[in-house]
């Protein structure tokens, strides 16, 4: 906690002493002495108290927290069933959906021909939940077109905390989670708010959390 500012006073001496002495010395009148000049006043600005105990505390990233594809077991390839390489990328776009990489998540999904018209949910479990990850079949062929839903992703608090923390360029944080995770649901608003402290003048911004249709999401200012 900062201590209040304090005033300190600066006195300038009497300047020219030594000329009264030399004209006392030559019989002249005696000089009237000079005033001292006012004394210099110096009051510094007082820097206002910030509670931050309603807050996380934690240091600001150099960036925000993402996983790529890098950040994840490899991936099956081309000759590989199609419904395990689904199932690769649920697990991905899962860990992407939470910027954190849960190194005993598991996926899968049920077998899956690729014809016209076939529909199939994969699972991931990740951090002891399960996300479920739909397909739609759209087309058929030598190659296979599908419609990906991820129909909702984990959001954590250390992350989600941790990407304000950079966006909003402060220690001090809070998001009014139920629990360190959360379910979100994409191109939606997340279920819950968050507040960022500015600690040089004690103001609080309130922020939205929005959740774009590919899990990426973005601070607002409410």
């Amino acid at each position: 906690m900062l201590n209040p500012a304090l005033t300190r006073r600066i006195t300038l001496g009497v300047a020219a002493a030594g000329s009264a002495l030399v004209l006392a010395a030559c019989g002249g009148a005696d000089p009237e002495p000079e005033a001292a000049p006012e004394a210099a006043e110096v009051t510094e600005e007082e820097t206002p108290e910030v509670d931050t105990a309603d807050f996380n505390q934690g240091p600001i990233p150099d960036a925000a927290p993402e996983v790529t594809a890098e950040d994840l077991p490899a991936e099956p390839d081309s000759s590989a069933p199609l419904g395990d390489r689904i199932a690769w990328e649920a697990l991905e776009q899962v860990s992407i959906f939470a910027s954190v990489v849960d190194p005993d998540a598991t996926s899968e999904c049920p077998e899956i021909a690729g014809t016209e018209g076939e529909t199939a949910t994969c699972t991931v479990n990740f951090l002891g939940e399960e996300f479920e990850y739909a397909i739609t079949v759209e087309s058929s062929g030598i190659l296979v077109s599908y419609q990906p839903q991820l129909v909702d992703g984990p959001l954590i608090r250390e992350a989600v905390e941790d990407t304000l923390r950079v966006q909003a360029d402060t220690e001090y944080v809070l998001c009014d989670m139920e629990a360190d995770l959360v379910r979100g649901e994409p191109d939606t608003d997340a279920p819950f708010t968050c507040q960022a402290l500015d600690e040089a003048t004690g103001e609080v911004d309130e922020y939205t959390l929005s959740i774009s249709m590919y899990g990426a999401f973005t601070f607002f200012v409410v």
